[in-house]
C-alpha cells in the first residue's frame, strides 16, 4: 500500500514524538551523599530534566530577589555574600552532612563550609557575575580551605561566604588574588589571629593563594540550562578545557 505524500510529514512527526517519549522515559540516576556514603537515586530522564529546570528558575528568582536595588556588580556580590553568610549556617552537631543539589542546601539552611561557597558562587553566576570556589591548600598540602573567587572589574577577587569575609586594600578596592600575593599586609589587617581551621591559622591559607588559571565552564554555570547544554556538548566532543583553579 502506497502512502500519500501529504501523510509523510505526519508519520515522521509521530515517529519523532514516539522516539522522544522513549528517550525521556529512559531510566537515569543522580547521586546523593549522606555522611560520606554515596548512593544512587533512579528516575526517568524527564523527571531529572524537569527538576533541573525547576532549580534553574529558582536560582534566578533567589538571585534577583537578593540583588534587588543593587546598581553595580560589587553591590550585588556583597548583597549575595551577606545573604549567604546569614542564611547558610554550619551543619549543626548531630545533623547529617548531605551532599546533593545546591538548592537543597539553601532550603535546609545549613551545610559545610565548601557548600556555603557553592551557594554564594552559584548566586553570583546567576546575577551575571563569573564566580567559582576552589580548595586552597597549606604549603605542606595536608589540609585545605575553600575560598570563593568572583570576577569584578576584570580581576578575580577573593571572598569567604562562611565568615562573610572579603579583603580591601588601603584605597578601598576589594583585593584580588594578585593583590594579596603581592601584599600580605592586606591579610594581616583583615584577619584576626584567633581564626583557625583544622588546626591551621586561617591566614596560612590566605598566604598560599595562587593566580587563577584555566578556561573550563565554571561549576556554578553548570546549573544554568543553556550553559549546561553547551557544556555537555563540549564534554561529549572532548573540547572542554581545564577548570578555573586557584590552588
Amino acid at each position: 500500500m502506497r502512502i500519500s505524500k501529504r501523510f509523510v510529514p505526519i508519520l515522521i512527526g509521530l515517529g519523532l514524538i514516539f522516539a522522544f517519549g522513549i528517550v525521556m522515559n529512559t531510566e537515569v540516576s543522580i547521586r546523593q551523599g549522606v555522611n560520606g556514603r554515596v548512593h544512587e537515586i533512579r528516575m526517568p530522564l524527564y523527571i531529572k530534566a524537569m527538576e533541573f529546570l525547576s532549580r534553574h528558575y529558582e536560582y534566578q528568582r533567589i538571585a534577583k530577589e537578593i540583588t534587588k536595588g543593587c546598581d553595580t556588580e560589587e553591590k550585588k556580590v556583597l548583597a549575595i555574600l551577606r545573604w549567604t553568610h546569614e542564611n547558610i549556617k554550619l551543619t549543626p552537631p548531630g545533623m547529617p552532612v548531605v551532599d546533593d543539589h545546591i538548592l537543597n542546601i539553601i532550603i535546609r539552611g545549613y551545610g559545610e563550609i565548601d557548600q556555603s561557597q557553592d551557594v554564594f558562587t552559584t548566586l553570583c553566576s546567576y546575577s551575571g557575575i563569573p564566580a567559582f570556589w576552589s580548595q586552597v591548600y597549606t604549603k605542606d598540602h595536608r589540609t585545605w580551605y575553600p575560598f570563593s573567587f568572583v570576577k569584578l572589574g576584570g580581576k578575580w577577587r577573593v571572598f569567604d561566604s562562611y565568615y562573610g569575609t572579603y579583603f580591601r586594600m588601603k584605597n578601598g578596592e576589594i583585593a584580588s588574588v594578585e593583590d594579596i600575593i603581592a601584599d600580605k599586609s592586606i591579610i594581616e589587617e583583615s584577619v584576626s589571629s584567633d581564626r583557625w581551621h583544622n588546626g591551621v591559622p586561617y591566614k596560612e591559607f590566605c598566604y598560599n593563594l595562587k593566580p587563577v588559571s584555566g578556561l573550563k565552564t565554571l561549576r556554578s554555570e553548570k546549573q544554568m540550562a543553556l550553559k549546561r547544554v553547551f557544556y555537555e556538548v563540549k564534554k561529549t566532543l572532548g573540547i572542554e578545557k581545564e577548570e578555573l583553579d586557584s590552588k
